[in-house]
């Protein structure tokens, strides 16, 4: 029930609360943080302000379509131009292989804190 309260908006996002993003050494996101470039207003599924990292959980309900990838691909870009990046993953991808999305978060992570100048990696 915390997670629905904390924003997740389907059993993906739950699953990848659980299992993906609050794993050992993950560090800290925010789910559902609003983000306004110019003009528009975006919602990232879950959101590591420290190092501006967005973490997006793709189903093929929402994300399977030509006209929503490219949606994606712009919004992303916009994103982007502010600072923030986009890592993203699909329902197979997450739900098969955890450990590995997880390395790829944390490394992304590690590689933004020295980005960022903050070399005091945890």
């Amino acid at each position: 029930m915390r997670l629905l309260a904390d924003g997740c908006q389907s059993e993906l996002e739950i699953w990848g609360c659980l299992h993906v993003l609050r794993g050992p050494g993950m560090p800290a996101f925010t789910q559902q943080r609003r983000v306004q470039v110019a003009g528009e207003w975006f919602v990232l599924d879950a959101a590591c302000e420290e190092v501006m990292l967005a973490v997006e959980m793709d189903g093929a309900a929402w994300h399977g379509s030509r006209a929503q990838r490219e949606r994606d691909i712009r919004r992303d870009a916009l994103l982007a131009t502010i600072g923030w990046q986009t890592m993203r993953f699909g329902h197979r991808r997450m739900t098969r292989q955890p450990d590995a999305c997880r390395r790829d978060i944390r490394a992304t992570y590690l590689a933004r804190r020295r980005l960022f100048g903050r070399d005091d990696v945890r």
